[in-house]
């Protein structure tokens, strides 16, 4: 498959059902090697730091505060998913009260394409709002965090402070590599949400744009119904029943002198 072909068929899996594309081997062997090397590069520049408490404890402020922004970062992203969470609850009670108005029939639908497109599209919106609450969820799963614990955050005896100040540094580190490792699959599962509710407001777009022209070509039923029983006689007679027999002609009525004598005279003022 080459690249195009490729491009295309994820373009519609987003449009379709959202996931992750997963990295090639020369990618994920690059990403891990990178890892490592800054590993190996952090280690070694923290053993290369001089015995200045004064230094020390500056360089362990800056990693507290590269720790804290990572935290917050974090939380930011798991309120976001959050609130997909909710708006995706809110959009699922639409969408359910609306397929189930067409399955009680509460919801007429006279065309055959309407009511098939609207089937199809009341699908598509739950597919999409399930993706979004499936990814949500997915980011706000509970994850093993590598925490400070009191052996690491006291020191040893006959520790130097220089010796406790680089291990307070190598641990602030380590946690920070792993909050972002975290942060980075809580982001991945955010933007897999974000595009199936892109999806849905598209989808929800559409179908109303489609429904409103079908609303204003549609001709009223009932005018229907009048010309067909015009033109249709045979429903007519139907309709109106059987007629019962003709009567006997009644008395002739009287004649044109006899009504001019029934008038009354009329009164001169």
């Amino acid at each position: 498959m080459n690249v195009r072909l490729k491009e295309l068929w994820w373009l519609l899996n987003d449009c379709v059902y959202p996931r992750l594309q997963p990295l090639s081997e020369d990618a994920a062997y690059r990403q891990l090697t990178l890892a490592k090397n800054e590993q190996e590069m952090s280690d070694q520049r923290i053993r290369a730091l001089p015995d200045d408490d004064n230094l020390l404890t500056q360089y362990l402020g800056a990693c507290a505060r590269l720790l804290d922004d990572a935290e917050d970062t974090r939380r930011s992203v798991e309120a976001r998913l959050t609130s997909t969470i909710g708006l995706s609850s809110i959009a699922g009670t639409i969408v359910f009260g609306g397929i189930l108005a067409i399955a009680t029939a509460t919801l007429h639908v006279d065309s055959f394409f309407l009511r098939l497109l609207m089937l199809f599209g009341a699908l598509y919106l739950v597919l999409q709002i399930c993706r979004a609450v499936q990814a949500s969820l997915s980011g706000l799963e509970r994850r093993g965090y590598i925490t400070a614990q009191a052996s690491d955050v006291l020191p040893s005896l006959n520790e130097d402070r220089p010796v406790y100040l680089r291990r307070q540094i190598e641990l602030s580190i380590r946690r920070l590599g792993d909050v972002r490792s975290h942060n980075k699959g809580k982001v991945e599962q955010m933007a897999i949400a974000q595009c199936a509710m892109r999806n849905f407001v598209g989808g929800l777009t559409l179908l109303a744009l489609i429904g409103t022209g079908f609303a204003l070509t549609a001709r009223n039923p009932s005018n229907d119904l009048v010309q067909t029983l015009k033109n249709n006689k045979a429903l007519y007679e139907t309709l109106r029943g059987p007629q019962g027999p003709k009567g006997d002609p009644g008395p002739p009525g009287p004649s044109e002198p006899a009504k001019a004598q029934l008038r009354p005279p009329l009164r001169r003022k």
